[in-house]
């Protein structure tokens, strides 16, 4: 929107697709796709030359800040921002005379800033449901349930903390009375994230992710650690940044209480 300069992170790409049925075109996000290995259509793939023949056809990208509030702004008449999605994807323009006529007919979700969301928040749930089945049936420890705040201290490899809450019904486990914000820290040797995964992934998500996992049934905060989660911590980071300060509390007082 401004031509600013900054990481890849801190954008997101939006995609003009074909739409499945229609063929009109759309603007789409992009690099939200699920990548999490999906064990019931692995080796083998049946899908007929029909089937792939209707799988969306993609053009050019561009890139907007992933905030969810600009997004927001987009479809708002009275904001400067109004309608600027129809200058996205023009800087892609490498010769295809035909492009400008395709934007300017291309559809634009009026609730894209909640689609980005829910995408995001599926990415990060199918990450975390997949880390849970690798503790659980190769015994690796990913993710380590924490009884209270202070346990966290005793590991050694130490990537961010997921606070949950207690499942439905049941009480605070001692030692976990305080509730964290969506983001905030503790000190346990050095600053480390916790994420309230109520607030970041929403209700429904964690409770299905409690449905499909015992690990996360039976706790109510956890520690997700080792370098392969990298890429998921960074995910919970991207989300917390896309959602951004509402409903933030200063995250020096909002620290969980150790105890």
């Amino acid at each position: 929107m401004t031509k600013a300069t900054l990481p890849s992170f801190f954008l997101q790409r939006i995609t003009l697709r074909s739409h499945p049925e229609t063929g009109a075109p759309w603007l789409f996000p992009g690099n939200l796709d699920s990548k999490v290995p999906n064990t019931a259509t692995d080796a083998g793939d049946k899908t007929s030359g029909a089937a792939k023949d209707k799988q969306p056809k993609s053009g050019p990208s561009g890139y907007i800040l992933s905030r969810q509030r600009l997004l927001q702004e987009l479809q708002q008449p009275n904001s400067v921002y109004s309608k600027s999605y129809k200058h996205l994807l023009r800087m892609s323009d490498h010769g295809h005379t035909n492009l400008g006529s395709v934007l300017n007919n291309a559809t634009w979700r009026s609730d894209m800033d909640l689609v980005v969301l829910e995408m995001m928040r599926r990415r990060a749930a199918e990450g975390l449901a997949y880390f849970a089945r690798m503790v659980e049936t190769e015994s690796r420890d990913y993710i380590v349930r924490c009884e209270r705040w202070d346990d966290v201290k005793s590991h050694k490899h130490k990537g961010c903390l997921l606070y949950l809450g207690p499942p439905k019904g049941t009480l605070s486990e001692p030692g976990l009375d305080s509730v964290p914000p969506r983001l905030s820290t503790m000190d346990a040797g050095h600053q480390l994230v916790v994420h309230n995964l109520r607030d970041l992934l929403g209700e429904e998500h964690v409770s299905r992710l409690r449905q499909g996992s015992k690990l996360f049934r039976e706790g109510s905060l956890f520690l997700l650690a080792k370098q392969a989660t990298v890429n998921l911590q960074l995910l919970l980071w991207k989300l917390q940044g896309y959602m951004g300060s509402q409903g933030f509390k200063d995250t020096e007082e909002a620290k969980p209480s150790p105890k």
